[in-house]
């Protein structure tokens, strides 16, 4: 996209939009502090022929309103 301008349809809107997702995927439950209680990091990485890439996890249990407990990666 270099050279290329969205100024002619590039809106308030859509900064406002972009701004709000933007919120949403740095906070819980999609992005969480990490646990120092001893609970295991793992290291998730994937690779191709145009690049690498790796990411730090714990899992975390959730308890949702029905009582049941699910296993999440974070």
């Amino acid at each position: 996209l270099q050279g290329h301008s969205l100024d002619p349809v590039w809106t308030a809107t859509h900064t406002a939009a972009f701004l709000a997702l933007k919120q949403v995927l740095i906070s819980e439950p999609v992005l969480r502090r990490p646990v120092w209680d001893g609970t295991p990091f793992i290291i998730a990485t994937d690779g191709c022929k145009d690049g690498f890439g790796a990411v730090l996890i714990q899992r975390f249990a959730s308890v949702l309103p029905n009582g049941r407990t699910v296993t999440k990666l974070h």
